[in-house]
């Protein structure tokens, strides 16, 4: 009688299995993702954070009273006379994509009326309170842009990031930096250059394009989209130039050839009689004809005697200094280096680093380098070392539930991003878990303490009521990301203890109390601690893919929840 061989499992069930566990973890990404769009867009925070007065008061002392917010233009501070302080703007919801460690931060950015940066003051944060703190703590960077102006402070490539909390600073600066750049209508006079008025200087103007930054030159152009020649407008240089009541805006026009073709007197808040006088006073109005945009920066109405219009003197006067004003502003603009795009993906020395580690594990991890004890052990004081301690660079679970939420830091932390994509696509399709065997730093340690002799041996029963920990703490996790619930996900792993400049004590804690117990339990903390251990873990393709688990239900079940807490939202 014929022996019967046990029956094979089906590869294709094992990668159905497989293949339903990774799309579960995808729907869990794409619905806490959903639900923190929901919540971020009903509960106001899409648009601009209300700024109460003594957050304004951070900024300028003496503000008494907050204007209208708007979130092109700002929000403009009065002191108890009415008069304008300067501006407040905001980060978000401009910057919004821009993630540091787990999310985006909002931050308060004073600029006063010559418009310089009076100060930054941080209104709200989707990252780490342990970062945010360290930042804030940081003097010299949170005043790094104080007293330069919009312009100066959008260009600035020289930023040092705050030590412990490196991408949660850079990403902080990268917003301001954003929200600054580009053109930005003035208070006073808000409106876009019109056609009409660019009509009066080039008769076949059918459009008027504003340009790149703040004082730059506009550009006219006809109906077949050739250009006609430029812009200078006055405002808003000329804005605190006041003549009799208060300043005027207007536009000086510029042929193809750079000379300048005549002058139109726009909206102003000075005395209208007055006003009037120096629009119908053609002699003034062509006053400035044939001289070049560096002539008028370099014009001083003093020593050429220019005179005003009669019975408007002081406006007329005021509208030759603003001219100056604006051209100077447009010259020195004009001079400056080209405003480069930032790259896709700024790939700093620390990115080239973890990159270059990450490579490091591959080879370790699929050749039989692994089991050479030495370069074991020195790639694991290394990976301590870079990782660990001076990168700070680790995979947990509130750095993925903040790039779930906000989107994927690509650009700004390009080797975190390599990291974290090894440490879930590896597993996922070679049965190697190379994270936590050969990427992490507090995995690294505890093989380093592995105890050889004095080991603690635990019951079945105990090892059982441990092994749920993991799967708990994943469970709290889809709870605190599904609710927005105001609890920091950092606080239930130990991998902030590395950067130890910002960790907690609840971190501290946490990683402590695991490597004592590694050290008379074998990788105790990796085995009965760690969520993120346990996700990469249930990702991984192994012998049992084919088999349905205690976890695939736990996770269905999770995702199920939140599937419906997507819906009946």
């Amino acid at each position: 009688m014929s022996r019967q061989l046990p029956a094979r499992p089906s590869p294709w069930k094992g990668r159905a299995v497989h293949t339903g566990r990774i799309l579960l973890f995808c729907l869990a990404i794409l619905l806490i993702h959903w639900q923190h769009s929901r919540l971020h867009s009903t509960s106001g925070d899409a648009t601009a954070t209300a700024v109460e007065l003594e957050t304004a008061r951070t900024l300028f002392p003496a503000a008494a009273r907050l204007g209208e917010p708007a979130s092109e233009r700002g929000q403009e501070v009065f002191d108890d006379d009415g008069e304008p302080l300067g501006t407040l703007l905001q980060t978000s919801p401009d910057a919004d994509h821009i993630v540091g460690f787990s999310g985006p931060t909002n931050v308060l950015i004073g600029v006063d009326p010559e418009g310089r940066i009076t100060g930054l003051h941080v209104l709200s944060s989707g990252d780490t309170k342990d970062h945010v703190r360290q930042v804030l703590d940081d003097e010299a960077f949170m005043h790094s842009f104080d007293g330069l102006t919009r312009e100066e402070a959008s260009r600035r490539t020289d930023i040092d990031a705050v030590s412990g909390a490196t991408l949660t600073s850079l990403a902080m600066a990268e917003s301001v930096l954003h929200r600054l750049g580009g053109a930005q209508p003035s208070l006073r006079f808000p409106e876009p250059i019109g056609v009409d008025p660019a009509r009066r200087l080039f008769e076949q103007a059918a459009e008027v394009v504003p340009p790149d930054a703040t004082g730059g030159l506009w550009t006219v152009r006809d109906a077949e989209g050739q250009t006609l020649g430029t812009l200078v407008r006055l405002s808003p240089a000329a804005d605190n130039i006041v003549g009799y009541q208060g300043p005027t805006d207007g536009i000086l026009g510029f042929n193809p050839e750079g000379k300048a073709v005549g002058l139109v007197v726009g909206r102003t808040y000075d005395n209208e009689p007055y006003i009037d006088y120096v629009r119908e006073e053609e002699y003034f109005l062509n006053l400035f004809n044939d001289r070049t945009l560096a002539e008028l920066a370099q014009l001083d109405p003093f020593e050429e005697q220019i005179e005003g219009v009669s019975g408007a003197t002081m406006t007329s006067m005021a509208v030759v200094d603003g001219l100056v004003a604006a051209a100077r502003e447009a010259e020195r603009i004009h001079s400056l280096p080209e405003r480069r795009e930032p790259p896709l993906i700024d790939l700093r020395p620390r990115d080239a680093g973890t990159a270059a580690m990450v490579l490091g594990g591959i080879l370790i991890g699929f050749t039989r380098l692994r089991g050479i004890r030495w370069i074991r052990t020195l790639w694991l004081l290394l990976v301590i070392g870079w990782l660990g301690f001076i990168n700070g660079d680790m995979v947990s679970q509130a750095m993925l539930v903040g790039w779930a939420r906000s989107g994927v830091p690509w650009r700004t932390a390009a080797g975190l991003v390599l990291l974290t994509a090894a440490a879930i696509l590896v597993p996922m399709t070679t049965r190697t878990n190379l994270y936590c065997s050969h990427l992490c730093p507090h995995g690294a340690v505890q093989q380093l303490i592995r105890p050889r002799k004095r080991r603690w041996h635990l019951s079945p029963r105990v090892t059982r009521v441990l092994s749920l920990i993991p799967g708990l703490l994943l469970v709290w996790v889809m709870v605190v990301a599904m609710g927005h619930l105001p609890f920091s996900l950092v606080d239930i792993e130990p991998f902030d203890a590395y950067v130890f400049r910002v960790a907690g004590w609840a971190t501290i804690t946490v990683a402590v109390v695991g490597l004592i117990a590694s050290a008379f339990v074998p990788m105790a903390y990796c085995r009965y601690g760690c969520p993120t251990g346990a996700l990469l873990d249930w990702l991984r393709l192994n012998a049992r893919s084919d088999r349905l688990t205690w976890r695939d239900g736990l996770a269905a079940a999770l995702v199920g929840g939140a599937l419906l807490v997507v819906m009946s939202g």
